[in-house]
């Protein structure tokens, strides 16, 4: 069964234990997955409605003003499964927005283009010491969370020591 990647995301997050949709929210946000994914909160709820439906998700009957607590089913185990072996097989660009600014760049002069790159560097820099103020934490998570804290780490150092090459650089 094709899933998008939102429903992935949602399935492999209701995989560790039944949640509703802010407690969602709020494992995505923990875990630095907003700079990555493009879950927003507003679509949460829709995709767990999706899922519900394909039998992927169960959700609890609430009363009141119970929060609805969503559930992985066994189809949404074999289904997730199957879609992450795949996913983690593939090789697909991680970067294809800036790498496709850069295939694009040779229209932005090397003054501007060092400027971009600077604000690139920075921004690299926060999120790094974003994730790093986080390392005490990581270790009380799942597998597959500490597996994406310390990928994010060596991709974030690897594109910085890139950034930095690039400004020393004298075409």
């Amino acid at each position: 069964m094709k899933l998008s990647l939102s429903e992935q995301l949602i399935l492999g997050i209701l995989s560790e234990q039944a949640r509703h949709g802010y407690d969602i929210e709020k494992v995505i946000t923990d875990r630095g997955m907003r700079k990555w994914t493009d879950v927003g909160f507003s679509s949460i709820y829709y995709v767990l409605e999706r899922l519900e439906a394909k039998g992927l998700a169960t959700s609890s009957d609430t009363q009141g003003k119970q929060k609805k607590q969503y559930s992985i089913t066994d189809t949404g185990v074999s289904a997730l499964k199957g879609e992450a072996k795949k996913l983690i097989a593939e090789r697909k660009p991680a970067n294809t927005h800036f790498m496709t600014g850069l295939a694009t760049s040779q229209l932005i002069e090397d003054t501007e283009l060092n400027k971009t790159l600077e604000q690139r560097k920075a921004t690299l820099a926060s999120d790094l010491k974003v994730l790093e103020g986080k390392a005490s934490s990581v270790e009380r998570m799942p597998r597959s969370a500490r597996q994406l804290f310390n990928l994010s780490e060596v991709l974030l150092k690897a594109e910085l020591n890139w950034v930095n090459k690039e400004l020393k650089r004298k075409d």
